[in-house]
């Protein structure tokens, strides 16, 4: 039975897959208030069932610790991440020193990250302060004097504060104190975000509009924080909308493998079709008024910037390996929409599928034709590489079939 002192109970589950748990009613309760949707917790004659989803990573709770596992090796994972987070490079040695699976690997990856940014020098900016001093100081606050009915001291003023506390450092200092909160996060890990964050002593708690828009704050001044920030948005978003915040020991490290995957797909595209293809997220309309309105994963626009393909990324497919229905009929509503003969779903194989679902099938009385291109995330990172080229070439060359996908 799980319990709130000592080392922790550590359960392992597979991505899409289910395991029994001898878990209490609180620690249950706890687990899935910080994981929400992005897992699933039932009674069972043994305590609990627990059923994962597409989210790996880890969430902790007091005397609890609940690992889900990818079905693609942990590298591959993390290599998938460097496109999702903008290619945010991480060491070799990342997954080789990390002891708590991909949660303990990304907190490997986000010390070096930040202990890099830190010593290229901490971010600091002038932050306008307003207090009541017995002395003078920058320039009187003459509004809030005048409410303080003629008193001479103290003095209202306005100044300006040479301060740590900025957006930048809100935002990697959050994502530290998430990860040295998460039981999953080797002690090393978590010694040395003690220490980093030891030397951001003073930066305020995270803002409710820190994380949003663009990364506008980043100057050149602060460009070196670009891969802390990144690797930072990642580890807030996988924290959950808490970020990990409050009294109690619950936190969460969860990476959803369907947008992993299909950032991965689009940034690495985008790469290897520039000068030849744009590939953009748009937007389509279903119907002729716009009231249905959808966006495909992938839009391919020749130079001119007419529409020539589009495309759809898939991580499961469905038990036997076939391609999903739901998935066939969207792929063809967006090439009707677009007016487009040609669509492609991509999907992800870690070599679970016994059978490949068809490369291409013809759409009756339409003629539309729907592709599937595998992606092998189970070989080597560079095996990987070598795919996206081939699929890159595939798509090019609109129509081929001398290319065989598999």
């Amino acid at each position: 039975m799980s319990g709130d002192a000592g080392e922790p109970v550590v359960y392992q589950v597979a991505e899409y897959q289910q395991i029994e748990a001898a878990l209490t009613d609180d620690a249950a309760r706890r687990l899935q208030g910080i994981a929400g949707p992005r897992l699933t917790l039932s009674p069972s004659p043994q305590g609990y069932r627990i059923r994962a989803s597409s989210y790996v990573g880890s969430i902790s709770a007091p005397g609890v610790v609940v690992h889900i596992v990818p079905k693609v090796p942990l590298d591959n994972v993390l290599h998938l991440l460097t496109w999702s987070t903008e290619r945010i490079a991480f060491g070799t040695d990342t997954v080789g020193h990390a002891k708590g699976g991909l949660t303990g690997a990304v907190a490997a990856w986000y010390v070096r990250v930040l202990e890099r940014a830190l010593m290229l020098g901490i971010d600091r900016s002038y932050i306008e302060e307003a207090d009541r001093l017995v002395a003078l100081r920058g320039r009187i606050d003459w509004p809030a004097h005048a409410r303080g009915v003629g008193l001479p001291t103290p003095i209202p003023c306005r100044y300006d504060e040479w301060s740590l506390d900025t957006r930048a450092n809100r935002i990697v200092a959050a994502a530290a104190r998430v990860l040295v909160r998460h039981r999953a996060v080797p002690q090393a890990s978590a010694f040395v975000l003690r220490r980093l964050l030891g030397r951001l002593e003073g930066v305020g708690p995270l803002r409710s509009d820190d994380l949003g828009g663009a990364e506008r704050f980043l100057t050149r001044l602060n460009e070196h924080y670009a891969g802390a920030v990144r690797l930072a948005r990642l580890v807030l978003h996988a924290a959950g909308p808490a970020h990990g915040a409050g009294g109690a020991a619950v936190s969460a490290f969860l990476v959803d493998m369907n947008d992993a995957f299909e950032d991965f797909v689009f940034a690495s595209l985008q790469q290897r079709l520039r000068g030849r293809w744009g590939v953009v997220k748009r937007c389509v309309p279903l119907d002729v008024d716009s009231h249905v309105r959808s966006e495909p994963d992938l839009l391919f626009t020749d130079t001119s910037g007419v529409n020539v393909l589009v495309a759809d990324c898939t991580y499961k497919i469905a038990h036997g390996g076939r391609g999903r229905t739901p998935d066939y009929y969207q792929l063809l509503a967006y090439c009707t929409a677009l007016g487009l003969p040609r669509g492609v779903l991509v999907y992800c194989d870690a070599g679970g599928a016994t059978t490949a679902p068809p490369r291409a099938i013809e759409v009756r009385l339409a003629g539309t034709r729907l592709e599937t291109f595998p992606v092998h995330l189970g070989g080597s990172i560079a095996d990987i590489d070598g795919q996206l080229d081939r699929l890159a070439d595939h798509l090019y060359l609109t129509g081929s079939t001398t290319i065989d996908p598999s």
